[in-house]
């Protein structure tokens, strides 16, 4: 069963979450930031995924659990580009 946080939990949860970030335990300040469900974290992770390690399927995945439209769109769009040029070239 899972257990719901309370706003005081999620708020220590998530303060936990920006200092693992900050310090550079980008996996562990994730696992926290899609456990409170917070936005921001979640979109400062993908951006780090997206421009720091130029992943962005794995970028992709946070901007989904942010809802992030601006760079899910971007990103989808930029993938089926790559998709497009493969097939035409095969």
């Amino acid at each position: 069963m899972n257990k719901v946080l309370t706003p005081k939990e999620r708020l220590v949860l998530i303060r936990k979450g920006n200092e693992l970030f900050n310090n550079g335990d980008i996996e562990k300040a994730a696992k926290i930031f899609v456990t409170t469900s917070y936005k921001d974290g979640l979109i400062r992770v993908g951006d780090y995924y997206y421009f720091d390690k130029k992943n962005p399927l794995k970028a992709l995945h946070f901007y989904i659990e942010a809802k992030y439209e601006k760079r899910i769109s971007e990103l989808t769009e930029r993938i089926v580009a790559v998709l497009k040029k493969w097939l035409s070239e095969g």
